[in-house]
């Protein structure tokens, strides 16, 4: 395969079917700059991996009464997830029926109807049409589909996820052995009630959204690029797991298919998450408040700071500590990423007061650094005569095969970055057949009132 066969042009020219040019650019131990760098190729992630799979949309609790909605990102698609009148959680494509026009401006808000600022088509909640203005000058209004585009949305305990494939893989498939590690996450909140936060952090980097997935489970990185974190920690006598030899801790990564993966730093810290915790603003007066009040328990404490287990579900979502961070793609090299801190309901309210700390140190003093590292990354594959980037640490070299096939090696291995890779070479290789859904609604009443205004009329 020639250099001329890899240009962004040549690959759209080859059609729908990109099982030849994907085997080239992503290999076992290797993967090609333009995975990172090509336009093209970016494009057609924003169809196949951000439709044709699952992706995770919101937390119930974001859209709590009826007329809740939050506004999200599928790849190009916006995406409305609401609560109906009848409690139903939907996802709406955000784009008037009309012309096309974004219904929805704001980030989250509540209304029991969507209505178009440009020519004032009222939707439900449930996307069903229900007014426009002049609906007499429409021949055959409701022979076409204008109830708003919908797609196939499915809630796991409260953690929702939306698809536009016409036929898609059962949820359940599709989180397979990541399902025990989702379940753990929730089960560590007193009575599985968790609840998130509102407001976001939103950073933003010029690079390729993959070097967010890159990042996830390297534990290789963090004794370098986290330089910085770690000496404050040593500053102030915490043992911050990130200064740590990976190599000499009993840390373990997993890769859980479908491109999930998981990173459990538990057996290298005995003592429990608080004991990686240094100093923060009122964390000493909440432990007091705790201790006076004879609720400092050790789950409490615990669940004041992350669990110490990062879980990532491709192509979206990372659990980091008490925070999700959803990847979300705007250009090949222009990347937003948005974190929710997660509130524990029936926990202290201590504990999620320190929560809202512990949400802000590693944001403020870490993230940055990663940030920086993805755009120096995304600066050296300009470098178009170097085409290769290495992926093999812990290949043949440390890794395990679990019992579902799955590679298991401690943090320096590189296996999670090889997995997720596969499914992106599964999900590029040729398409999933897409489909945008409609409410089922009885056009009668539209029909029969049109009818009658025009026997009145002696039409």
């Amino acid at each position: 395969m020639t250099a001329d066969s890899l240009r962004p042009d040549a690959i759209i020219a080859r059609g729908p079917d990109l099982r030849d040019e994907v085997e080239h650019l992503v290999r076992e131990d290797v993967v090609h700059r333009r995975v990172y760098t090509d336009p093209a190729l970016f494009e057609i992630e924003m169809d196949r991996i951000f439709g044709g799979s699952w992706s995770y949309l919101g937390h119930e609790s974001e859209v709590p009464q009826p007329g809740s909605f939050v506004r999200r990102r599928m790849g190009r698609r916006q995406v409305l997830l609401v609560r109906t009148a009848g409690g139903e959680v939907r996802g709406l494509l955000n784009r008037c029926t009309h012309r096309g026009t974004t219904l929805v401006g704001e980030e989250r808000g509540c209304r029991m109807r969507l209505t178009c600022p440009y020519h004032g088509w009222a939707f439900d909640l449930d996307g069903k049409l229900l007014n426009l203005p002049v609906a007499d000058s429409y021949d055959k209004l409701y022979e076409r589909p204008f109830d708003l585009g919908q797609l196939r949305v499915e809630s796991y305990r409260g953690f929702v996820f939306g698809t536009m494939a016409a036929e898609p893989m059962a949820l359940a498939e599709w989180l397979g052995p990541a399902m025990p590690w989702l379940d753990e996450h929730i089960d560590r909140h007193p009575q599985g009630a968790l609840r998130v936060l509102p407001s976001a952090i939103r950073q933003e980097y010029r690079g390729n959204w993959k070097m967010a997935w890159d990042n996830a489970a390297d534990g290789i990185h963090a004794t370098f690029a986290h330089r910085s974190y770690n000496l404050l920690g040593r500053e102030a006598d915490t043992d911050t797991v990130l200064a740590r030899n990976p190599n000499a801790t009993p840390m373990v990564s997993r890769t859980l298919g479908h491109g999930h993966c998981v990173v459990d730093q538990r057996p290298g810290i005995p003592a429990g998450p608080w004991s990686t915790m240094r100093p923060l603003p009122t964390r000493d007066d909440l432990e007091a408040t705790l201790r006076d009040s004879g609720r400092r328990t050790r789950e409490n404490l615990d669940l004041m700071t992350g669990s110490m287990v990062n879980l990532s579900l491709f192509p979206n979502l990372i659990f980091v500590g008490n925070q999700m961070m959803v990847v979300e793609p705007l250009s090949v090299d222009h990347t937003r990423l948005s974190y929710s801190l997660v509130l524990a309901d029936q926990a202290p309210e201590e504990v999620n007061l320190m929560r809202l700390r512990v949400d802000e140190d590693f944001v403020s003093f870490g993230t940055p650094d990663d940030l920086e590292m993805f755009e120096r990354v995304q600066e050296g594959l300009q470098t178009v005569e170097e085409e290769w980037v290495d992926i093999s640490r812990g290949a043949h070299a440390g890794d395990t095969l679990d019992e579902h096939g799955h590679a298991v090696g401690d943090i320096a291995s590189e296996a999670p970055i090889r997995a997720y890779l596969a499914e992106w070479k599964r999900l590029m290789a040729s398409p999933v057949p897409t489909t945008v859904r409609r409410s089922r609604i009885e056009a009668a009443k539209f029909t029969n009132r049109k009818a009658g205004r025009r026997a009145a009329a002696g039409t």
